[in-house]
């Protein structure tokens, strides 16, 4: 059943990729110069975070970036966006602590301006999509079933595992939800 339900995790992964290059596309130019400057301020060395070539073949061929998605993370109605980032020396393929310098930088489109999170060493960091509000969800730690509240990143491992992670009460919660 865990097999079951994790295969359509991971299929609802490459799914929630392909919408995520829709979202990708009503992106304010402004929100990603904000974003980037806030990112700069907090990583002064950071980058797109280097991906393998299978992520890179997938999503070129969905159409999608597997560093950068947008979605209404804060359920504000504006759009936000996410990337997935480095912050460190240039990567080798088996850098001992490549999971210690990956972040999800989530800039949100706030009235008051570009406010930035950061998500430390996130669960997986082989790409990054859109976990849509209102999309059902298991929870492999809780073993629950629940629905997206708002939009949420979804960090994945890719073919294998990943976790969204979902802006409640400030901050942001993970839901391993693809195994």
């Amino acid at each position: 059943m865990k097999k079951t339900v994790g295969m359509c995790g991971c299929v609802l992964a490459w799914l929630c990729l392909a919408v995520s290059a829709v979202m990708a596309q009503t992106e304010v130019p402004s929100l990603m110069a904000a974003c980037n400057a806030q990112i700069s301020a907090k990583f002064p060395q950071w980058r797109l975070a280097p991906v393998s070539r299978d992520v890179e073949e997938f999503a070129k061929n969905q159409k999608v970036s597997p560093t950068r998605v947008s979605g209404d993370f804060d359920g504000d109605g504006r759009a936000d966006i996410a990337l997935l980032v480095f912050s460190g020396p240039v990567p080798v393929p088996d850098y001992p602590d490549r999971l210690n310098a990956l972040h999800i930088a989530v800039c949100m489109n706030t009235r008051v301006g570009v406010r930035l999170f950061v998500i430390d060493k996130p669960y997986c960091g082989d790409g990054i999509a859109v976990s849509r509000r209102g999309d059902r969800y298991y929870d492999f730690e809780k073993e629950a079933e629940g629905t997206y509240k708002v939009d949420g990143v979804h960090a994945y491992c890719f073919e294998k595992a990943g976790a969204t992670y979902q802006f409640e009460n400030g901050s942001f919660r993970k839901i391993v939800d693809s195994d």
